[in-house]
């Protein structure tokens, strides 16, 4: 590792952020090292506040047809993306960067092109279709000589798994059947069976993700449950605007100490958080158990399978990481968090249906899960670390 320069990088819908790692031997395992450096993609010269993607059905249809036709704009914002990037990533390297190979891993947001080195398809932002190529010919006119080819793009979610995998004090490298949720702007879910990550994409037949999943309500999971979600609700309750509780500096935390002194639309929205997070969670137990094809998705007409290869399979550990495990960890929270998911979640798996030693896997002899059973992560930017673990293995291979 001495002649290597390791950097992992989750590109968000804002901003990057970007760290340098650090590999560790006997046993194996990766940790993200200081400075830390996040830079926001309005901070380009080039970035335009009035951007407005194409629209998504026109999005997909013209990735469904392979003539994707990338407009202005889009070339505009992705020169403000790639030049956002360049800038971060001179500034977290050192000024003898070019003795050593640099190795560089990154997720984005948005559905990959065929060669994973491109975005073509992207809700909140342009299509970049050669991202890749794009940004490895900046990096290398800027003077990165010992740039090695970046691999490809990844995903925020198979990225957290990999972090939790093989990050330093990762919550999956000592367990070998664990799912991982990632609570920020969205939802991220990652799931280790038999001590292998199993990528969602994969299990798509018989698992789905927390933004498909919707409660008996008709909102989805992730509506309820993301920063973003829990946000937009108080917004509601308390007649505002996002954008003025983002101005005022309220986001999730501030959210959950309004309701530890008492403010009632606070109160009514951590409760429904902590009953969305023990639903959920049950869910995942239950297909993962037996098959749980009564969950309501928003896809149409899509339904689960009851049938594959890990029946029987019980987790050993629940995960939850980002903005939420920071929550979930905070002993204040506790009572309005913790507490009632460790309450509700042993309650829905006592009063299932589910096979006796399924349950008998989950609780003890008091009919409650174990208090360990759900922990935080101790990986506060998991992505960014996976994804310099997979620029690490990839170039290993």
């Amino acid at each position: 590792m001495d002649n290597l320069i390791l950097l992992g990088i989750d590109g968000g819908a804002s901003k990057v952020l970007i760290n340098r790692v650090i590999l560790h031997t006997d046993p194996i395992r990766f940790s993200a090292v200081k400075p830390r450096i996040e830079v926001s993609y309005s901070s380009s010269e080039y970035f335009k506040s009035g951007f407005k993607p194409v629209a998504l059905k026109t999005q997909l249809k013209e990735r469904n047809d392979d003539a994707l036709n990338q407009t202005p704009g889009e070339k505009n914002q992705e020169l403000a993306i790639i030049d956002t990037f360049q800038r971060a990533i001179k500034a977290i390297l050192p000024p003898n960067c070019n003795q050593k190979q640099i190795l560089i891993g990154i997720g984005l947001p948005g559905l990959k092109t065929s060669d994973k080195r491109g975005i073509n398809a992207m809700a909140n932002g342009p299509r970049m279709p050669q991202f890749l190529t794009n940004l490895e010919n900046a990096l290398r006119a800027a003077g990165l000589t010992s740039l090695d080819a970046i691999h490809d793009l990844g995903s925020d979610a198979d990225y957290c798994g990999l972090g939790e995998r093989w990050g330093d004090h990762g919550a999956f490298r000592d367990v070998s059947d664990a799912y991982y949720i990632g609570v920020g702007t969205g939802v991220a879910d990652a799931l280790l069976l038999d001590g292998h990550l199993v990528p969602f994409d994969d299990i798509k037949p018989w698992m789905a993700k927390s933004w498909e999943i919707v409660r008996e309500d008709g909102a989805t999971y992730e509506s309820i449950i993301s920063a973003k979600g829990i946000q937009q609700q108080y917004a509601d309750l308390s007649e505002q605007n996002v954008e003025t509780l983002i101005s005022n500096n309220i986001f999730p935390w501030q959210i959950y100490e309004f309701a530890m002194d008492g403010d009632e639309h606070a109160k009514a929205i951590v409760t429904t958080v902590a009953n969305a997070f023990a639903e959920l969670f049950f869910n995942r137990i239950k297909a993962l158990a037996v098959g749980d094809p009564s969950q309501k998705l928003i896809q149409t007409g899509r339904k689960l399978e009851d049938n594959h290869p890990f029946l029987g399979k019980v987790l050993k550990r629940i995960v939850i990481g980002q903005r939420l495990g920071d929550i979930w960890q905070f002993p204040d929270f506790a009572p309005l968090f913790k507490d009632p998911v460790f309450a509700q979640l042993s309650g829905l798996i006592h009063q299932s249906d589910l096979p006796q030693v399924i349950k008998n896997g989950y609780l003890t002899q008091t009919k409650r899960l174990d208090d360990e059973f759900i922990i935080g992560s101790e990986l506060r930017h998991a992505p960014a670390l996976g994804a310099a673990v997979d620029a690490y293995f990839n170039w290993a291979k």
